[in-house]
């Protein structure tokens, strides 16, 4: 049975109230009072217990069009249906909004819309590439090895990409989707933008449909427009990268494992080809790394695109347990 907490509330509101505070932008600053109140007693640690449960209960279910263990499923017909993206937080959210307005305000609630991150973020793993279909009509593919935090409330839409790369196709809606990487914030509706993270802090973004916009931490209050067709990066400061031409990591095929270019060096096309690979490429001759290729390669299939480089460019792949070595004949 559930207790009664304070004021009006009982104590599951009020935990479900913290579970999404503490999911929100103002966590560091509430910290303080949500750890009194968790340790007050093991009533309020047993409430919120149940509301984590709750959230995990209602969690996304994930599926895939494209590649991973659902593929099968999908070529069969038998996709999964996904629950509303974020939707215990969304219910939890608008619990916050509604029993707020009528008389005292819950633990931590400032006024304002409520925004949290969904309790489960969207993830994959090494080699693998899936498409997730989101509540509002949009959809997220995310690359191999990435993961997209996502953010819902009473009147706003935004993710986070924490790693790796992604292609958002934005639905039109009243409000702009706004996306956080890096040291700076794109915004987009009605549009298809890709965005890359790499392990320097680096964001690219390239616009494939639609108009968006960007802004850096760097220049607060400058917005530069993307034009469709065409890319901007910011390094891990939030300053512009100098434009260099399309960049490498947002080939127009990647959501299909498949990259193209008229002209890229041979290191850097198996270093693209190396994020999918469980057992990676490897060349030790810097003659052979710096050679220039060009073409459409399926760099998510390790073994087939090792061989089609070899037969390409008249080298050979060694086999060792560490690696594969493509070496001059």
């Amino acid at each position: 049975m559930t207790k009664a907490g304070d004021g009006d509330y009982s104590l599951d509101e009020i935990a479900r109230a913290w579970l999404i505070k503490m999911r929100g932008e103002d966590a560091a600053a509430l910290r303080g009072e949500f750890d009194a109140w968790l340790n007050g007693s093991a009533e309020n640690r047993e409430a919120y217990r149940r509301a984590e449960q709750r959230m995990a209960a209602l969690a996304i279910l994930k599926t895939s069009e494209r590649h991973g263990s659902a593929h099968a499923e999908a070529r069969r017909g038998r996709i999964k249906k996904w629950l509303p993206w974020g939707a215990a937080a969304t219910a939890l959210a608008l619990l916050i909004v509604a029993i707020g307005a009528g008389g005292a305000p819950l633990p931590g609630q400032r006024g304002g819309s409520s925004a949290a991150f969904a309790a489960e973020p969207l993830e994959t793993r090494r080699g693998e590439i899936r498409t997730f279909r989101l509540a509002d009509g949009s959809s997220a593919t995310l690359d191999t090895d990435s993961r997209l935090d996502v953010a819902v409330g009473t009147d706003a839409r935004r993710v986070r990409l924490v790693r790796g790369r992604v292609r958002l196709s934005v639905a039109g809606q009243d409000v702009p989707l706004r996306i956080d990487a890096g040291r700076g914030t794109a915004s987009a509706n009605d549009a298809e933008i890709d965005l890359s993270l790499d392990e320097a802090g680096t964001v690219t973004a390239m616009l494939r449909r639609g108009a968006a916009e960007v802004r850096t931490d760097a220049v607060a209050d400058q917005v530069t427009p993307l034009r469709e067709g065409a890319a901007l990066a910011y390094r891990s400061d939030g300053t512009l990268a100098p434009k260099a031409g399309p960049p490498p990591a947002l080939p127009a095929h990647w959501p299909d494992g498949w990259a193209e270019y008229r002209s890229i060096r041979l290191d850097r096309l198996v270093a693209e080809a190396n994020r999918y690979a469980a057992v990676p490429i490897m060349i030790e001759d810097s003659a052979i790394a710096a050679r220039e290729v060009s073409g459409r390669f399926q760099i998510s299939k390790t073994e087939p695109f090792a061989e089609r480089i070899a037969t390409l460019l008249d080298l050979r792949v060694e086999r060792r347990a560490d690696a594969l070595y493509l070496r001059r004949r």
